[in-house]
């Protein structure tokens, strides 16, 4: 398959891109390996990965306003992309795929035109790489939001239903107990999890099919069944779950500020990286990915903490923009 000659919707229309984008591990090493060998590509790439993380969005949770961002990201491509390569003649490859986001779009946008006045407004907050946030959310519960990561929520809360919260990458919940005039439950939703609580403090991470959950203060309900008490630590895969064996405190490092590791494996700071600050981290053979690190930082200055990395295990390490190869 002849990459060079993709444009931004070939990338886009390509699985294997497709899961790079979404944080498949299995399409890392081929994509960042690429991405590095064709700096001629990285705005055709970075057109790409949005366009891909633009039909990701829930109907659900976009609003009018959003979607319409959307439909702009695909109409500068259509305007801009298409003509520039072929002078007004589409390329057919290039152009089918770009009709099949295009009309994927068409689609996403119908659905949430039909039935978005059925639905409840949703609010959607998010954070971009480096960024934190404080949300207060309208009981009065405030949501710490890490790097990456995104809530949505209903803009008006009532009575008789239960108080929900949506979230995709990581946040420290402090929950109002029972705020008067609205329900006294509240429930966080997570692919194939749903955690109910009643007045607490708690923090979730979920990335790449994992979802993990520590518990401070008060109690929580996981999936109507496994209830969890102060100073559990619960790790959820598809289909199983099992006990946490770490350290609280390196598990909400980052509210703090700062980036903690304890006998890390290389590869998997890399992968919290990429999460937190965009970066595409390399290794020139798969041993340098398994050498272990302990180690913090600042999360504002995360430079120091690769520059560690290299020192400790004596490492050359070269960086082009988002791109880091440790040999």
């Amino acid at each position: 398959m002849n990459y060079d000659e993709y444009e931004a919707a070939d990338f886009a229309a390509d699985a294997s891109f497709r899961a790079w984008v979404l944080h498949d591990r299995d399409a890392t090493g081929f994509w960042t390996h690429w991405q590095s060998t064709h700096p001629e590509k990285e705005a055709v790439l970075y057109d790409a990965r949005a366009l891909v993380l633009a039909l990701q969005f829930r109907i659900n949770e976009v609003s009018a306003e959003e979607m319409e961002v959307v439909k702009k990201q695909v109409d500068r491509l259509l305007d801009d992309t298409v003509v520039k390569k072929n002078n007004g003649q589409p390329h057919s490859r290039w152009w089918y795929a770009l009709s099949a986001a295009a009309a994927g779009l068409l689609l996403l946008v119908g659905i949430w035109y039909y039935t978005g006045n059925s639905q409840t407004e949703k609010i959607l907050v998010q954070t971009g790489f480096g960024e934190t946030k404080t949300v207060t959310l309208p009981d009065g519960s405030s949501v710490q939001l890490n790097a990456n990561s995104s809530i949505s929520y209903p803009a008006k809360w009532e009575k008789d239903k239960i108080r929900t919260v949506a979230l995709n990458g990581e946040a420290y919940f402090n929950v109002s107990k029972s705020p008067a005039g609205l329900h006294p439950k509240f429930r966080v939703l997570l692919p194939e999890v749903t955690i109910e609580v009643k007045g607490t403090a708690f923090n979730v991470y979920n990335r790449h099919n994992n979802i993990q959950v520590l518990l401070e203060e008060g109690k929580i309900v996981v999936n109507d069944s496994l209830q969890m008490k102060p100073g559990d630590m619960m790790a959820f895969t598809p289909g199983e779950h099992h006990r946490l064996v770490a350290d609280p405190a390196q598990l909400t490092a980052w509210k703090q500020q700062r980036l903690v590791f304890r006998d890390e494996s290389l590869g998997r700071i890399a992968q919290h990286l990429e999460d937190i600050y965009g970066y595409q981290v390399q290794f020139g053979n798969s041993k340098i990915a398994r050498l272990l690190f302990t180690g913090s930082g600042p999360a504002a200055d995360p430079a120091m903490l690769l520059k560690a990395m290299a020192t400790v295990h004596q490492l050359k390490m070269t960086q082009n923009n988002s791109v880091i190869i440790f040999e």
